[in-house]
């Protein structure tokens, strides 16, 4: 009898066991109902990815032209990082924020790593505002760095390395002077 007593309140606390688990799991996504991803941050319209009038008057050469024509419109997802130690160390990601914050508030180069492990150095299109310090893209980029953004800008591939110029008004920068040509 005793024994008998003891594998019902076995079987009753497994059973209830059971149930509280199955209560307090996470569901997992079946093959029905996908996972919900995230959206990454846009940046840039698309309809403005362009070369700016600052950029044309700066191609003051046949070459520098040669480059220009070069670029095409490009939107680019990626991990914002920090160029100078991804290139360096290979840190990047959520325990890097606070150095790689130092690093962008300090001018070193921000990135874009693609899915493909790609780096793209982010720099504002316009020549002359980007030239003079009148544009800041720290603004933009320093809390999205880790994060994964969608950027619309210029493409230009030299010597294996690929930049992505964007238009630094359109993505919202700090402008010190509020006079940028397009």
């Amino acid at each position: 009898m005793r024994t008998r007593i003891t594998l019902m309140a076995l079987a009753t606390l497994t059973i209830a066991a059971i149930a509280l688990a199955q209560t307090t799991q996470v569901k997992k996504p079946t093959m029905a109902e996908p996972a919900k991803a995230t959206e990454a941050a846009v940046l840039g319209h698309a309809d403005s990815v362009k070369w700016s009038a600052t950029t044309y008057e700066a191609a003051a050469t046949e070459a520098n032209k040669k480059v220009l024509e070069s670029g095409k419109m490009k939107r680019v997802t990626g991990e914002v990082v920090d160029v100078s130690c991804y290139l360096q160390l290979g840190k990047r990601g959520e325990a890097h924020v606070a150095c790689g914050t130092k690093c962008l508030q300090n001018n070193q180069p921000i990135g874009i790593v693609d899915s493909e492990d790609k780096l793209y150095i982010v720099m504002a299109e316009e020549h002359h505002p980007r030239r003079d310090g009148q544009v800041d893209l720290k603004s933009v980029f320093i809390p999205l760095l880790a994060k994964t953004v969608t950027v619309n800008g210029m493409e230009v591939e030299t010597k294996g390395y690929h930049a992505l110029f964007v238009n630094a008004v359109d993505l919202g920068a700090k402008v010190q002077s509020g006079e940028t040509k397009k």
